[in-house]
């Protein structure tokens, strides 16, 4: 088992032992390899192994008939987009000058913030954030393992949890230092 698939394996674990019944029933079955590529070609950009693996074991989540985004949120304020709507949001944001071609978006707010990959340039397969509002967008993660990694000893360490309300929330200060830990070349984490 790849070192991404066995970060996904236990955040999916971690998501059981917090009952998030209505995500773990909208994640959708993993796609073949060759559905990935093609889907991704279609748009000109190159599946990676770490793209392949991700949407292999899942592909995102439905959104359909979901309530509230929070109920399906795969870390606190972000779901795992499905590969259909990566690409179509991929598309609607070809046009603004915030996002360079070959940012393939996999995690989504609902409000216009995304985890995107970059899938070109110096920086290929680093995880940037894509803030709205903002004009620059850093490297958080220099991969979409690195980011798996966080996720997962941050669910393993309680920093991750569901609130008395039913929502997964964390502590930011905990996540920031396990991030820095676990991602100690990236500026984002040092500074």
């Amino acid at each position: 088992m790849s070192d991404l698939l066995s970060s996904l394996v236990t955040i999916e674990k971690a998501l059981q032992r917090l009952d998030r019944r209505v995500l773990l029933e909208s994640l959708q079955e993993g796609l073949p390899a060759g559905a990935v590529r093609t889907s991704l070609a279609a748009v000109g950009l190159l599946a990676s192994p770490e793209l392949e693996a991700l949407y292999g074991w899942k592909n995102g989540t439905s959104t359909a008939g979901i309530a509230a985004v929070d109920d399906i949120h795969f870390f606190p304020g972000f779901y795992l987009l499905s590969l259909e709507d990566a690409l179509a949001n991929y598309r609607a944001f070809a046009a603004d000058a915030r996002w360079p071609v070959g940012w393939l978006p996999l995690f989504a707010n609902g409000g216009g913030d995304f985890y995107v990959l970059d899938l070109s340039g110096p920086a290929e397969g680093a995880v940037r954030h894509f803030r709205i509002e903002e004009s620059e967008h850093p490297i958080e993660f220099d991969s979409l393992q690195a980011l798996s990694a966080t996720l997962g000893a941050a669910f393993e360490r309680g920093v991750f949890f569901v609130d008395p309300s039913g929502y997964l929330e964390m502590d930011d200060l905990v996540f920031a230092g396990i991030a820095a830990e676990f991602n100690p070349d990236i500026a984002w984490w040092r500074d």
